[in-house]
């Protein structure tokens, strides 16, 4: 059982947080952007603004993006022909293609020849980048944190390796740069703001994932840095501020200068673990209470 937040509990900034952010979501509303016009269809405000070419094939893309993450285009369903959709965007073929390209890259749609745009099992072919995008949709927060709570030993996994290899291959310019973004956050830590810091610890992250010299283990950390950054970029309030950061930072940086993998690895298994608990756990009590799921 988690413990009760108090006033000076590090957990209780990421509890309000938590709240603020998804208020609109439990009392129903789609996500701050949205309009709704008559006989239930949705529109993206300032649609008609006269703006580039590639701004609206960005807004188009968003709008197909969100329909599809929120099962409005089911997988399966092909979209409306290019004529259609230009239509009822008011935009040209080209706009169009555009976003339908970007729909492709995200692997949300399948274009083949003569067969038209075909939407795709997202839960199948997507990627973590969709993560913040099914939080922004409007989509099920009980899903989003179903994925979370699969993401994050994931994370953890790769985190560990990545600092085991750290810990193999750092040299004193690895160690040295490490050093200088843990006393600038640990520092940060003190102003207690979980954005600012945030930020900071991406490049900690990424300072650590160097150190290992690894292409290979950087192409597999990639997903997750950035889906890391795209979250905190939108969501500030996801960010736990914890009271054994600095620890954490510290008990990591004193292992990689004495070459103690497994001091390393504990120190970062016990972090994650509790921090994920608690974030995990502070979702589903601010969730549950108020939007139960329909039987």
């Amino acid at each position: 059982m988690n413990a009760p937040l108090t006033a000076a509990s590090p957990l209780l900034t990421l509890d309000v947080g938590l709240r603020a952010l998804f208020a609109p979501r439990l009392a129903g509303d789609a996500g701050a952007g949205w309009a709704h016009a008559p006989g239930g269809r949705s529109k993206v405000s300032g649609m008609d603004d006269p703006t580039p070419s590639s701004n609206i094939a960005d807004t188009i893309f968003r709008d197909l993006r969100r329909q599809i993450l929120v099962g409005e285009l089911a997988a399966g369903q092909r979209l409306p022909g290019e004529r259609d959709l230009a239509s009822t965007y008011k935009t040209n073929r080209n706009t169009l293609r555009e976003a339908v390209r970007k729909l492709e890259q995200a692997r949300l749609v399948t274009v083949r020849h003569g067969q038209g745009v075909t939407v795709s099992d997202f839960k199948k072919t997507g990627t973590m980048d969709l993560l913040s995008p099914l939080l922004e949709a409007g989509g099920s927060l009980h899903e989003v944190i179903h994925i979370l709570e699969d993401i994050l030993p994931a994370r953890e996994q790769v985190l560990e390796f990545a600092t085991r290899m750290a810990v193999r291959r750092a040299d004193r310019s690895d160690i040295e740069r490490l050093t200088g973004i843990t006393d600038l956050l640990i520092t940060a830590f003190e102003t207690k703001d979980g954005a600012l810091i945030g930020k900071g610890f991406h490049r900690w992250l990424e300072a650590l994932i160097d150190t290992g010299h690894s292409t290979a283990i950087r192409w597999i950390a990639n997903p997750f840095l950035d889906a890391y950054r795209d979250l905190l970029e939108k969501y500030p309030a996801l960010w736990v501020l914890e009271g054994s950061f600095p620890t954490y930072l510290r008990e990591t940086i004193n292992a990689l200068a004495d070459g103690d993998e497994e001091r390393a690895i504990l120190a970062s298994r016990k972090y994650y673990q509790r921090v994920d608990r608690e974030f995990v756990g502070l979702l589903k009590s601010v969730i549950q209470p108020e939007a139960q799921p329909q039987p």
